[in-house]
């Protein structure tokens, strides 16, 4: 459905499902809901006698709610959304995300702080996703890559994860929220292959980095927008799925770990490698059973050692919530993957 046709009021009713469900409970001090909604026309020209034509859409919704008891604090974040119209959002259980989220942020009240030191980690798709697009692809940007920024430099058709590792960057993906038909160079847009069983496959590239490196351009020069010189950016950016059947499947012979969820923010050093992530919810992990439920859990590492210890995926390789990149431009992206299971992860 056009996002241009849709009248204000029907999207003021579907965010209404969202608020009204994710408030409904004394302990909730606060819930914030938005809406972002785009349609994108672009006619591309260039020297080469390169004349196209192409429109899409996205469409999202978030919100974040807060919980108080006494003098302690906690909030939750949420979002659904990707590449479409108003199709996306009314086939979403708004109700069912608003109680998920407000059920989340009281649960956070009652957590418990986490553990500390290096523990057995699980990570649900969403943290998943995050790691594998701040931490791996970042890195695989040509950009960074040729000034020196990239711990991957110089590691092109080399090992440098466990052999179950493939991870793929598909702007292809329909109804990702970083789906693209064609590059802002006017190039046709197609999967990169970025590890491919442990192995580093490939750089994310435009025509200069490609130039740069003496390979094939892959498409992957985006831009904010038509004021915006473009920049080589991920688009849909995933680790593909194992072997395990599903998250108990995971777990069964962790004796004592942490299964976290989702990102609440971190950062990353892409030279050195190295990277620090804040999880919005967590569970303890005891006898192969999810037990206790936690707050502030962070997981840090080393990019490319989290790489070789990632020693267990689900088969259930999909995209999690929508979210924008920032690198000089803000641009739409997806990331995701299975659950993943890593042998050891640095947790505090």
């Amino acid at each position: 459905k056009d996002v241009r046709a849709t009248e204000l009021t029907e999207k003021l009713e579907h965010l209404n499902v969202l608020y009204e469900n994710s408030k409904n409970d004394k302990k909730i001090a606060s819930v914030i809901c938005g809406w972002h909604d785009e349609h994108i026309h672009t006619e591309f020209m260039s020297s080469e006698g390169m004349n196209r034509v192409w429109s899409f859409q996205r469409s999202l919704v978030n919100a974040t709610v807060t919980a108080r008891d006494g003098s302690d604090v906690v909030s939750y974040r949420t979002r659904h959304g990707g590449e479409g119209g108003l199709e996306l959002i009314e086939k979403c259980d708004l109700a069912e995300l608003g109680s998920y989220a407000k059920e989340s942020a009281i649960r956070l009240l009652k957590a418990e702080r986490s553990p500390s030191g290096k523990l057995p980690l699980v990570a649900d798709r969403d943290l998943t996703g995050v790691y594998i697009h701040e931490a791996l692809g970042h890195p695989c940007e040509a950009d960074l890559v040729a000034a020196g920024d990239s711990c991957l430099d110089g590691k092109l058709g080399q090992k440098i994860g466990n052999e179950i590792v493939t991870v793929v960057d598909d702007p292809t993906i329909r109804g990702g929220y970083g789906a693209h038909p064609i590059d802002d160079e006017g190039l046709d847009t197609r999967e990169k292959c970025l590890i491919k069983n442990g192995v580093l496959n490939d750089y994310l590239n435009h025509r200069e980095t490609a130039h740069h490196f003496g390979i094939e351009p892959n498409a992957g020069a985006r831009a904010q927008d038509g004021l915006h010189h473009p920049l080589v950016r991920m688009s849909n950016t995933l680790i593909m799925g194992g072997t395990h059947n599903d998250l108990d499947e995971l777990i069964e012979d962790i004796d004592y770990g942490v299964y976290a969820c989702g990102s609440r923010g971190g950062q990353v050093d892409t030279g050195r490698g190295s990277f620090q992530f804040a999880a919005q919810e967590a569970w303890l992990i005891e006898n192969g059973s999810i037990s206790t439920p936690l707050k502030d859990v962070s997981v840090s590492g080393l990019t490319l050692q989290i790489l070789k210890d990632v020693d267990g995926l689900t088969t259930d390789s999909r995209l999690a919530a929508p979210g924008f990149c920032g690198k000089g431009q803000t641009v739409p992206v997806g990331d995701g993957g299975p659950i993943m299971r890593i042998k050891e992860a640095l947790v505090g």
